[in-house]
């Protein structure tokens, strides 16, 4: 796992110890110790949806790195596809879950592994098919998960392939351009699946094809992460699918986890009056410094 840079590259660590020199040095490292465990954190996304929704191509659209889910499972174990993307010495995981109902005799081994994956999985992006009306399937797999505990708030659902959508643009739309009426189409597409899937985030339409919405797509999914896996899955996005907004949403994050580093080792309220000040002021200090310096550790 990474570290903080070192060698030329050494000044972030040394930055984030000279502003905790007020505290007892042995304070101060298990506080930096705390904000490594964020910066070396591997995130773990699962990828849900029927063989034909357009997995691959939607990862393969976000992520620098070539993505290929082949959506089998080894004969013996039934252990899902493992993708591990990497950019810059940072890694995450792709996880390719298998539907429900498409090969039924293997349901309940499926089931089984559910159980012990949802408490791996940081987030679950479930992809369905704009086009596609049949979703039983998918609606009883999620029944099933929500059923066995899995928190709303780690599933994104997205409806892929928006470019399919009827009605067809004519010869005279530009090529690549969601029209008016496909835009209606998806809305009231969007809707539906909301009321389908219940879910902490609403559903999003995007192409893979023409890229459309994937930008927006991404500001939702970095909300919908945990705040430790933000950081390191926007590290392996595409340049053309990040935005501003993406962006201060994962360095504020950021920021937020070096003053829970800082309030695991100190709890000003305990102090007196005199102290608990100077600690609070030390804390501000230490978030304001992790956000300017997010761009040099995650660069």
């Amino acid at each position: 796992m990474p570290d903080i840079p070192a060698g030329p590259q050494q000044a972030p660590r040394d930055m984030l110890r000279d502003c905790l020199s007020l505290l007892p040095p042995q304070a101060a490292e298990r506080i930096l110790t705390h904000l490594q465990q964020t910066i070396s954190y591997e995130p773990v996304i699962g990828i849900m949806g029927k063989t034909g929704a357009g997995k691959s191509s939607l990862c393969n659209a976000l992520f620098r790195q070539p993505v290929c889910l082949t959506h089998d499972l080894t004969a013996c174990t039934r252990e899902p596809q493992r993708i591990t993307l990497t950019v810059g010495g940072r890694s995450m995981t792709l996880v390719d879950l298998p539907g429900l109902g498409e090969t039924p005799e293997h349901d309940d081994e499926y089931l089984a592994l559910y159980k012990t994956l949802l408490a791996e999985l940081d987030l679950v992006i479930w992809v369905l098919r704009a086009d596609e009306r049949a979703r039983a399937m998918d609606i009883a797999t999620h029944r099933t998960l929500t059923e066995y505990g899995a928190d709303p708030s780690r599933f994104l659902f997205v409806l892929s392939q928006a470019d399919r959508v009827p009605p067809p643009p004519d010869a005279s739309e530009p090529p690549g351009v969601i029209t008016a009426g496909q835009q209606l189409s998806l809305a009231v597409l969007c809707a539906q699946a909301a009321g389908q899937f219940p879910s902490s985030f609403p559903v999003m339409a995007v192409s893979a094809h023409t890229g459309h919405n994937l930008p927006a797509f991404v500001e939702l999914m970095v909300h919908a992460l945990p705040p430790q896996a933000g950081s390191a899955v926007y590290r392996q996005l595409k340049p053309e699918n990040k935005t501003e907004e993406a962006e201060a949403t994962v360095r504020d994050a950021f920021g937020n986890m070096a003053g829970t580093a800082f309030d695991s080792v100190f709890n000003p309220d305990a102090y007196s009056p005199g102290w608990a000040v100077i600690l609070r002021k030390l804390r501000r200090k230490l978030v304001r410094l992790a956000m300017r310096l997010w761009d040099r550790i995650f660069g």
